[in-house]
């Protein structure tokens, strides 16, 4: 089943031309974004094979476009090309199973198709995923009218064109403990089993949801600091604590925890701001953060 944007036009613009160019404007964003285009900068560019993910915000292109810029720009940087980006958002709507692998087909958005990666489907398929199998699922519904995952997928499509395959997974169940623990196992084995591809990960993640400023401020700046020395555990303790309202934490501690299984894992905040910082006025506060994840 292909599955069309329903986010273009609201949540990002609405024609190829508008969004390239909108894209272009959140790259060279002076005061938020990545201050410059990654296409207009192609001798800055490093091979690193150690990068595996990047933590991404999911508000509309307006709001936390600036911020995602960075996580984009700092992989166009270190990878010439990509096979398969694997993207795990979180589920807002609450339907279709609690862990959804998109079973196949094609996304469309303004600016083209992205083919869903049928071998990464059918490894998941015949993976044991112990005490989680019963709630993986490989259906649509979960993604139909999810954001999450979608908004990721211009910014990619802008620096590779349409020259790489995706892997939606979107999670209704965000538990630590199984649903984190497993979920990275099975990426760190996929990895580890394909040395011949190019994967990235992405955890679409927004951090605190609050109408107190200082609030979002001092609850993502601590649940950054876990996150930069990765202390899961303690970020998740924390995270229930406060019952903090970060909506994307189960795709975020899993890409960490990936890198962690595959080696000696480092976490890089690259730029973090709010909503209000970037667009004044409103009483209602998202905080946003772009992060560069590692692993040698």
């Amino acid at each position: 089943m292909d599955r069309k944007s329903r986010h273009a036009g609201s949540w990002y613009e609405g024609s190829k031309k508008s969004l390239t160019q909108q894209i272009h404007n959140l790259f060279i964003d002076e005061q938020w974004g990545y201050g410059k285009d990654p296409l207009e900068n192609l001798e800055d560019r490093v091979d690193d094979s150690h990068l595996i993910g990047i933590v991404s915000p999911h508000a509309g292109f307006v709001y936390s476009g600036p911020i995602a810029s960075h996580g984009f720009a700092e992989v166009f940087k270190r990878f010439e090309t990509i096979n398969t980006v694997i993207i795990l958002g979180p589920n807002h709507q609450g339907m279709g199973a609690p862990i959804s692998f998109y079973p196949g087909g094609l996304w469309e958005n303004p600016l083209g198709s992205l083919r869903v990666d049928t071998e990464f489907v059918n490894y998941a398929k015949s993976y044991d995923f112990g005490s989680i199998q019963s709630r993986i699922g490989f259906e649509h519904l979960a993604h139909i009218n999810e954001h999450s995952i979608d908004i990721q997928l211009p910014f990619l499509q802008y620096l590779y064109k349409n020259e790489f395959e995706i892997a939606p997974i979107s999670l209704g169940d965000q538990s630590f403990d199984p649903v984190v623990s497993s979920l990275s196992t099975f990426l760190s084995d996929y990895i580890s089993s394909h040395p011949e591809k190019r994967i990235l990960i992405v955890s679409s993640s927004d951090f605190s949801h609050e109408h107190n400023y200082d609030l979002v401020v001092k609850n993502d700046k601590t649940m950054l600091t876990y996150l930069e020395s990765m202390n899961l555990k303690e970020a998740e303790q924390f995270r229930q604590r406060i019952r903090m309202t970060m909506c994307g934490y189960a795709p975020v501690f899993t890409l960490i925890q990936t890198a962690k299984n595959l080696g000696s894992a480092s976490v890089e905040i690259l730029k973090y701001a709010n909503s209000t910082d970037i667009r004044p006025g409103g009483g209602y506060t998202v905080g946003y953060a772009s992060i560069l994840v590692r692993s040698s």
